[in-house]
């Protein structure tokens, strides 16, 4: 029997259909009915009826019932012991691309010397991708830009900066949104990251000459320095490795950068050691 199967049945039982318990696990709703009538053929009875909108636990699967958390809650314990019972294996962190270059070096060398036997396996991608990484089970962790909805149950989120977001310019051009004649690069609306900075401006700037739009953050702040175009995009460390730009914060305007992880995983050895990496940078 697989636990999966009883996790996905427990669920619509505590959201009361299958869309909502589909939400809450990350995948969808035919993936849970198909889950579901696959438990109900393995063990003979059914355990679901519908009454009105709501899905409803027949009378044996209410009987059933206590037991099938009790077996969730002792897998849930089994897992999280035997991750954090020792620092070995292999870690596959997705990251963002700006993220791989701020963050990787510092990772390695926290876990060459807090977790040798820990291989590391990074996995480039946009936050939304490795978002999908985490549902399918293709990365263990993630550093991405915070979700813009609310995550299920199964997922945290813990942060790791709050980078401010504001103008970036060549050094030596004009100071201030509205001074110069050079047209925008914008970072492109499809990303997480990028969704909050044209918020920023758009909420800044009523009329805008758009060059090009594209989720590209090295590229955009070399372009700017070579004096193509004017950006608004967020301040992560690898900004500053670029010469002749000027960065201006907005005012309470900021991304959040931070790790997403399964719930079971949030309190784990190598969780820790990973934090502990991330935050001491």
């Amino acid at each position: 029997m697989d636990t999966r199967f009883l996790s996905s049945l427990v669920t619509t039982i505590e959201e009361g259909s299958l869309a909502a318990a589909a939400r809450r696990e990350g995948i969808t709703a035919s993936a849970i009915s198909q889950r579901i009538a696959a438990l109900e053929a393995d063990v003979g009875v059914g355990l679901l009826c519908r009454a009105g909108r709501v899905m409803q636990p027949t009378a044996e699967c209410r009987r059933l019932l206590p037991k099938m958390r009790g077996v969730l809650r002792a897998e849930a314990e089994l897992r999280g012991q035997l991750r954090g019972a020792s620092l070995s294996g292999t870690l596959r962190l997705g990251a963002v691309s700006t993220a791989m270059g701020d963050y990787a070096g510092v990772i390695l060398r926290h876990l060459r010397g807090a977790a040798p036997e820990v291989a590391l396996q990074l996995v480039p991608g946009t936050s939304e991708g490795l978002y999908a990484s985490m549902q399918q089970g293709q990365v263990d962790a993630a550093l991405l830009i915070e979700p813009p909805f609310a995550l299920p149950k199964a997922y945290v989120f813990k942060e790791v900066a709050r980078q401010p977001i504001g103008l970036l310019q060549a050094e030596g051009g004009g100071e201030g949104l509205s001074d110069g004649a050079l047209p925008f690069l914008i970072y492109s609306r499809e990303a997480w990251g990028g969704a909050r900075c044209w918020q920023a401006l758009t909420q800044r700037v009523d009329t805008l000459d758009i060059l090009a739009e594209l989720d590209a953050l090295e590229l955009i702040a070399q372009m700017v320095a070579e004096g193509t175009a004017q950006a608004v995009v967020p301040l992560w460390e690898g900004l500053r490795r670029h010469a002749g730009l000027r960065f201006t914060p907005f005012d309470g305007e900021a991304r959040r950068l931070g790790v997403l992880l399964h719930q079971r995983d949030a309190d784990s050895a190598l969780t820790r050691v990973l934090l502990a990496a991330l935050t001491g940078a």
